[in-house]
């Protein structure tokens, strides 16, 4: 039987959709165009100048740059020889980037020229593996740096032997890539992908029970950093049926999405919360067309509700279930529409309320405190814990954290608190450090942020545990406005909650003029608590 291999689905792709496109935006606003075809030649004469180099099988190939095509050659380049891509999320600090380059002995560090500074730091504070550094730069001769020994990213490719194959020898089960999960404690988590995993995540994919079903005729958007998640293994996904693909490029907008949608045509958008509301934001200023969209879905974050319906009425709406980089994305999903027993209304509220139905090759479960499964009421909270063909077995080259949060009989604990439906769906409520225990009882802050967010002119809501002298903890909702003042929804909003919440469930709130985030656009709630830990004293 062959082996599951990323090589053969990219190989399939150039030989019988050989003219599909891939666009990428450039610096300047550009675009570079080419096709499946030409995209396979450059990535075989990559291997083969990565071969040339000493590259090998199981060795770290970092890259430091934007979504483009070069990035998206590097990867599937590396993937497919069997080495270990690993896009680097240039978000975070100088030393969480020198423990992961390190982690994986990246051999080779590609850097776009805008991140060399930061290469040269990491060098700096012990970044100690990399025996080669690769330039991509319009101008190459005009660039100064102490990175040594420096390549040339076009000048690598066109040195490379005229002939080179992917090989057959790799191991389908050996990590070829890998993720970095974006957490405020702690090191990073590495999530490992091998081959395996990746075929079947991009497989399940296809399904209209995940994010499919695609078609040829599709135009998938590459939004998803490329070091998030393996860009959510997207491309993977055009490869299978040939879809056109369209790379944001650098520092990408909403106006960056709004044009690239507009003017390529984009039919799928798949993003996070804070990238939809930039782009209806810029929508509303600029009137972008955003009619060729059929299917947007978000994950990562809350999604509020003015959000969702924004892009139903464009009738291009599928959100709802649960996922994370240790699933490449979704491992339950808001399949509801397309299942006879349930209408369209019902449908679209079990998907606002994170609702989904586990994907084949995918098991759920939700754990109380006595370590026993929750009732299957719909209520009962506990930690939703999952495994299957696509969750990672342990976390990269770290055992610690693998034997702190994989149990004895082999599923992850993902620190996600959420109940089991009687209809066998499952619910995500809100991550376990988001549970805010006031006067006894738990009160879920992503609830609480779902019900301000709904409130007219409320922009983004985030909902923080305090220390409080009487309750132990009290929620405080940190807001940011569209164009109201805070004296203009001081009533409504507390009005608005009162309707929709428990009286005691009803946060104080405040409004700021920007709520901090982390690195990959989740709030940054660590240093929200810190920030706020005194507000409740002398209450």
């Amino acid at each position: 039987m062959e082996k599951l291999l990323v090589k053969h689905i990219v190989e399939r792709a150039a030989t019988i959709f050989p003219h599909r496109e891939i666009v990428a935006r450039t610096g300047n606003n550009g675009r570079h165009r080419y096709t499946y075809a030409d995209y396979y030649r450059r990535i075989l004469k990559l291997g083969g100048a990565l071969d040339k180099i000493g590259v090998e099988v199981g060795d770290g190939v970092g890259v430091l740059g934007w979504n483009s095509y070069q990035h998206l050659e590097i990867d599937y380049a590396a993937v497919c020889m069997g080495a270990i891509y690993q896009g680097l999320n240039f978000r975070v600090g100088v030393d969480s980037l020198v423990y992961m380059s390190n982690l994986a002995q990246n051999k080779v560090l590609f850097v776009e020229q805008a991140f060399l500074p930061l290469a040269e730091q990491m060098v700096a504070a012990g970044a100690d593996s990399i025996e080669h550094f690769v330039l991509i730069a319009d101008d190459p001769a005009a660039v100064n740096t102490s990175l040594t020994p420096l390549l040339e990213y076009e000048q690598l490719i066109n040195s490379a032997p005229e002939s080179y194959d992917f090989p057959d020898s790799v191991d389908e089960n050996d990590p070829v890539a890998v993720c970095f999960t974006g957490g405020t404690t702690g090191r990073p988590k590495g999530c490992p992908y091998s081959n395996r995993f990746l075929v079947l995540r991009a497989l399940t994919r296809q399904s209209a029970q995940s994010m499919g079903p695609y078609s040829g005729r599709d135009v998938f958007f590459i939004t998803p950093p490329m070091f998030h998640g393996h860009a959510f293994n997207l491309p993977m996904d055009a490869f299978i049926v040939g879809a056109k693909m369209v790379i944001p490029g650098p520092h990408p907008d909403g106006n960056v999405f709004g044009q690239l949608i507009s003017q390529e045509k984009v039919s799928r958008f798949m993003a996070n919360p804070i990238m939809g509301k930039m782009l209806i934001q810029a929508v509303d200023e600029h009137g972008y067309d955003l009619s060729s969209i059929r299917h947007s879905g978000f994950g990562g974050d809350s999604v509020p509700n003015e959000m969702s319906d924004y892009f139903r009425k464009l009738g291009a709406y599928r959100s709802g279930g649960h996922g994370m980089a240790e699933s490449l994305a979704d491992h339950t999903a808001g399949f509801f529409d397309d299942l006879p027993e349930y209408g369209q209304e019902a449908a679209f509220e079990l998907m606002q309320n994170n609702a989904g139905l586990p994907l084949v090759g995918c098991w759920t479960r939700v754990i109380g405190e006595d370590g026993q499964p929750v009732p299957q009421d719909g209520e009962t909270m506990g930690e939703m814990q999952l495994k299957g063909w696509h969750v990672i077995p342990e976390y990269f080259r770290d055992p610690e954290n693998s034997a702190k949060l994989f149990t004895d009989d082999g599923w992850l604990c993902t620190g996600d608190m959420g109940v089991h439906n009687p209809d066998n769906s499952y619910s995500f409520r809100t991550r376990s450090k988001d549970m805010i225990k006031s006067g006894g009882e738990w009160i879920p802050a992503q609830l609480l942020e779902q019900t301000v967010n709904d409130y007219a002119n409320v922009r983004e809501a985030c909902v923080i545990g305090v220390a409080h002298p009487e309750f132990g903890e009290r929620p405080l909702a940190l807001i940011t406005l569209h164009e109201a003042t805070a004296a203009d929804i001081e009533n409504g909003l507390r009005q608005h909650l009162l309707e929709k919440l428990e009286k005691w469930m009803v946060p104080e709130f405040l409004v700021i003029d920007e709520i901090e985030k982390t690195t990959v656009g989740k709030f940054n709630k660590l240093a929200l608590r810190e920030q706020y830990k005194s507000h409740y004293q002398g209450s």
